[in-house]
């Protein structure tokens, strides 16, 4: 796997899902400078209706391969492994799909990131352990805001 961070400026970014997983997602893209984001799902947890972007649409419904046509990034994180995998099934070539229930259906991973003054760290476990990557996350944090203030004190 190749890393590398991407410019989603003017482009059209569609999630399928809901869930927790779905929120974890949209809150890396939220504060991005995309086109649009569109978020498609039967059911909502309530933290997405507090999410604010002037071009975010929510809408409840079924998946339908319609609801990507137009997308450049395309995260398939439903409940539904057999929803996810078609969903991989009827992106384009020229569409970017995580799906989150197989990785190998997948074009990209997500990474668990953070800035600590100028230095950005990305973590990843390639999407295989979430859990794993969200603990590393934090004793990493806690180790660098450490250093920083002792930097800064001493």
């Amino acid at each position: 796997m190749y890393t590398m961070q991407v410019n989603l400026v003017d482009k059209h970014v569609v999630i399928i899902g809901g869930g927790s997983v779905a929120y974890r997602k949209i809150q890396q893209l939220i504060n991005q400078d995309v086109r649009a984001i569109t978020i498609i799902s039967k059911q909502f947890l309530p933290e997405f209706f507090a999410l604010v972007h002037p071009n975010l649409r929510i809408i409840t419904k079924c998946y339908d391969a319609n609801d990507i046509k137009d997308a450049n990034l395309i995260i398939a994180a439903t409940n539904d492994k057999v929803v996810n995998n078609q969903i991989s099934q009827d992106a384009t070539l020229n569409q970017w799909v995580n799906n989150v229930s197989d990785k190998r259906d997948s074009d990209f991973y997500n990474v668990s990131i953070f800035t600590v003054d100028d230095v950005t760290v990305q973590i990843s476990s390639e999407g295989t352990n979430y859990s794993k990557v969200k603990t590393m996350t934090s004793e990493i944090k806690r180790y660098l805001n450490y250093s920083t203030e002792e930097d800064i004190n001493g």
